[in-house]
C-alpha cells in the first residue's frame, strides 16, 4: 500500500463514512484504485500540498512543495492531461491557475473524458465514477435541502416551457448562461453514457456529442483534447436534439449562483446526477423551481407526457368518477415527511420503475385494448375539433401504417367505456377516414428523424429488414426514424401508396431478393420476428423490434433496462361513475387523464414539449429551490437542514402523541 496515495483518497473522497472514519480507508477502497493506477508519488506530493478546489500556480506550488517551477508546471500539466486537474482563469488578470477538484462533480469525469486513459484503465474509471456519484449520498440523502446545496447538479428546466408570468430568475434560463460564457463552449461526450455502456449497462442512448462545458472548463478540456471548440449554433443544435430525444437538462450546482461549468443533458437510464434524486428518493437533490400541472378538462389521455418523464412523476390514470368519489393516487413520500426514513425507502430499480407511463389502477380503456396503444382518446379529441392533421399525427406515432387498421378486429371499440351509456365510439371508422386522408398529407407526414445521441449525426450501420408483413413495415420504419439507413426487402407491400411514399421520403429503401449478408450491420433471421397475427400488435412487436435491433449493434446496451414496458391496463368498469352530462351527447367520454405527482416531479418541463393539448404547464410553485450554495458549504447546509427536519418531526411526533 503506497501512503501518499492513501493520503489523497482521504483528503478527496466524499464519502462521509470513510471521511469521518467509520470504514477504513485502504488498499480495498475503490478511491485508493483509481489513484493507485493514475498517479506517481510526486504526483500525490502535489496534491496533497494543493488542497481541493484551491487554485494556484506552479510558482506558488514549488514554493509549498520545494522544487523547482518548470518541474513542478510539467507535473501540473501532467496531472491535467490526466485529468486530475484542472485549469481555471477564476482570478483579476485571467492568469492561468491550477485546481484539484473533487472527484464528482470533477476529476472522475475528466478521466472517462480521456479515452486514452480510459482505454487503459477498463472498467476501473467507469466503476469509480458510478460508485462515487452514489456512495456519498447514502448517509446524507435524506438532509439535503431545497436546491441540493451545492452537491450534483440542478435542474434547469426547458426555455419554452418557463410560463411568461412566472416570478423566474435569470439563473433559471439556459440562455442567461450562454451568454454569460459566450465564446466559451464546448462539446463533449456524455460521461454517464460511456460509462454505463462501458459496465454493460447502456439504455440505448449514445455518448457522442452529449454535453455541453462553458467557460474556464470548456477551455481546459478543449486545451487538453478532451472536448472540442463549439458555436452558439452547435450547442441550441445539441439542446434541440436532446429535447427531441426526450432529455432533460442539468446545470452544475457547487459553484454558487454566479457559475456554472456544464450543462448535462440526462436521461434516466444513464444519468448519475439524476439518479442523485431518483434512486434516494429526494427532489431536493435536483428539482428546479418548476413543479408541472395538469388541466383535466384539456387532458386527452395521449400518454405522451408519461412517455417522456424522467422521474415517473406523470402517469395515466383515470377521469372518470369512481364509486368512491374522484379517483385519487398515492404522492411519493418525501423524507421531511417521517422520522423513519431508511434505505428502504430508496429505490434501486427507478430507471425501469420511472419508464412505467400508466398508474396499475388503469386509464383509458381503449388505449389498453389496442394492441399498439394508440392514443385513441387523443385522437378522437383532436378530430373532433375539426384537426384531421394533428390527430393523424398522434395517432402516427404508434401506428404508422393506419390503412392497416381495417384488418384489425378492433378492441378498442370492444372495451370503450361508451357502451355502457348508448354504443361504443366509432374508432374503426375514424381511423379508416385519417387513413383515407394520408394520400393528400404525405408530405406532411413525415417525421423529423430522431437519433439517439447528441449530435444528431445519422448511425452508419445499414440496417436489413425482411418481410413485407405490418410487423417489418413498422421495424423497418421505425429504425429510419432513429436514424438509420434501411434497407426493407419485400416483393409487396400492404399498406397504401402514401404510407410507402412517407417510409421512402424516412429514407427506406424497398427492394425484392434478399440481403447479402457482408453488406449490413446484422442479418439474423427471425431473432425480433413477431409471433402475432393480430394487425395492431405486428406494428407494435415491428416497433418494439427497432428498439432492441438498436442496442443489440451496439456493444454495452442492455435490452430490456429502462425501457418503456408499454404496459397499459383498463379502468376498473365496475367502479366508474358516467354523470348524466357526459351521457347527453354521443361523445368520447374522456375516460383518461395524466396525474403528476408532485413529489416526484423535478420541474424539467420535458413534459410539455410533447403535449398536443396545451394540458401540461409548468408552474414556479417551488421559489425555495433556487437556492444555490457553493460546494464548500454543502456539507454544514446539509447537516443543519438534517437537524432541522428531524427537530420539526420531532415535534409533530410529539403532537400526535
Amino acid at each position: 500500500m503506497r501512503p501518499l496515495i492513501l493520503k489523497t483518497a482521504r483528503m478527496l473522497t466524499d464519502c462521509m463514512d470513510a471521511k469521518f472514519g467509520l470504514v477504513k480507508m485502504d488498499e480495498n477502497r475503490i478511491e485508493y484504485k483509481l489513484l493507485d493506477a493514475i498517479l506517481t508519488d510526486d504526483m500525490a506530493r502535489a496534491a496533497l500540498k494543493m488542497g481541493v478546489r484551491k487554485p494556484t500556480t506552479p510558482e506558488e506550488l514549488a514554493k509549498k512543495i520545494r522544487w523547482p517551477v518548470d518541474k513542478t508546471k510539467a507535473l501540473l500539466d501532467e496531472m491535467a492531461d490526466i485529468g486530475i486537474v484542472e485549469y481555471n482563469r477564476h482570478n483579476n488578470d485571467r492568469h492561468k491557475q491550477y485546481v484539484l477538484p473533487i472527484f464528482v462533480v470533477g476529476s472522475a469525469e475528466n478521466i472517462m473524458l480521456n479515452k486514452k486513459l480510459l482505454q487503459k484503465l477498463g472498467s476501473l474509471a467507469p466503476q469509480f465514477f458510478y460508485d462515487m456519484s452514489l456512495e456519498p449520498l447514502k448517509l446524507i440523502s435524506h438532509m439535503v435541502p431545497p436546491g441540493g446545496a451545492g452537491l450534483g447538479f440542478h435542474v434547469i428546466p426547458v426555455e419554452r416551457a418557463i410560463p411568461k408570468n412566472s416570478k423566474a430568475i435569470d439563473i433559471e434560463y439556459i440562455s442567461h448562461w450562454l451568454k454569460k460564457y459566450e465564446g466559451h463552449y464546448a462539446i463533449q461526450d456524455c460521461v454517464c453514457r460511456t460509462a454505463m455502456i462501458a459496465l454493460g449497462q447502456g439504455c440505448g442512448e449514445l455518448p457522442e456529442g452529449g454535453c455541453i462545458s462553458l467557460g474556464d472548463y470548456s477551455d481546459y478540456l478543449v486545451e487538453t483534447g478532451k472536448a472540442r471548440r463549439a458555436s452558439y449554433a452547435e450547442i441550441i443544435a445539441v439542446l434541440k436534439q436532446a429535447e427531441a430525444n426526450g432529455y432533460m437538462h442539468q446545470i452544475t450546482n457547487g459553484d454558487g449562483r454566479d457559475d456554472i461549468f456544464s450543462i448535462c443533458n440526462c436521461s434516466v437510464g444513464n444519468c448519475f446526477a439524476l439518479r442523485c434524486s431518483q434512486y434516494f428518493n429526494n427532489p431536493n437533490l435536483a428539482a428546479s423551481c418548476y413543479r408541472a400541472v395538469v388541466d383535466r378538462d384539456k387532458c386527452a389521455a395521449c400518454g405522451k407526457c408519461a412517455e417522456v418523464c424522467p422521474a415517473g412523476a406523470a402517469k395515466l390514470g383515470q377521469k372518470l368518477y369512481t364509486t368512491d368519489g374522484p379517483a385519487v393516487y398515492p404522492s411519493q413520500p418525501l423524507p421531511s415527511e417521517t422520522l423513519h426514513w431508511s434505505k428502504a425507502n430508496w429505490n434501486e430499480n427507478y430507471r425501469n420503475d420511472n419508464r412505467r407511463n400508466c398508474h396499475p389502477s388503469g386509464t383509458a380503456p381503449c388505449k389498453a385494448a389496442c394492441p399498439a396503444h394508440v392514443s385513441i382518446q387523443g385522437v378522437l379529441k383532436l378530430v373532433e375539433d375539426g384537426h384531421d392533421l394533428p390527430a393523424l399525427k398522434l395517432l402516427r406515432q404508434d401506428d404508422p401504417f393506419p390503412s392497416l387498421c381495417s384488418r384489425c378486429d378492433h378492441p378498442c371499440e370492444s372495451a370503450c367505456m361508451r357502451s355502457l351509456v348508448d354504443s361504443p365510439m366509432e374508432i374503426a371508422a375514424t381511423m379508416n377516414r385519417l387513413a383515407e386522408l394520408q394520400e393528400k398529407l404525405a408530405d406532411k407526414l413525415v417525421p423529423n428523424k430522431v437519433t439517439m445521441n447528441g449530435s444528431g449525426s445519422e448511425h452508419q450501420e445499414q440496417i436489413a429488414v425482411v418481410g413485407s408483413d405490418p410487423a417489418a413495415l413498422s421495424c423497418a420504419y421505425y429504425l429510419a426514424q432513429t436514424g438509420y439507413p434501411v434497407t426493407l426487402f419485400a416483393d409487396e407491400l400492404p399498406c397504401s401508396p402514401a404510407e410507402r411514399r412517407i417510409m421512402e421520403k424516412l429514407g427506406v429503401t424497398i427492394t425484392a431478393g434478399e440481403p447479402e449478408k457482408d453488406g449490413f450491420a446484422a442479418v439474423y433471421p427471425d431473432v425480433f420476428a413477431s409471433s402475432r397475427t393480430d394487425t395492431a400488435g405486428m406494428i407494435e412487436d415491428g416497433h418494439q423490434a427497432a428498439i432492441s435491433i438498436h442496442r443489440h449493434i451496439h456493444p454495452g446496451h442492455d435490452l430490456t433496462l429502462a425501457r418503456d414496458p408499454r404496459e397499459f391496463c383498463a379502468l376498473d368498469r365496475s367502479r366508474a361513475v358516467i354523470s348524466a352530462e357526459q351521457a347527453r351527447e354521443h361523445k368520447c367520454l374522456g375516460c383518461g387523464v395524466t396525474y403528476v405527482d408532485p413529489n416526484r416531479c423535478i420541474g424539467c418541463g420535458i413534459c410539455t414539449t410533447r403535449c398536443m393539448f396545451g394540458a401540461i404547464r409548468l408552474e414556479r410553485s417551488h421559489p425555495e429551490f433556487e437556492n444555490y450554495v457553493p460546494y464548500e458549504k454543502a456539507k454544514i447546509n446539509t447537516v443543519i437542514n438534517g437537524i432541522k427536519q428531524t427537530g420539526k418531526l420531532v415535534i409533530k411526533e410529539i403532537k400526535k402523541r
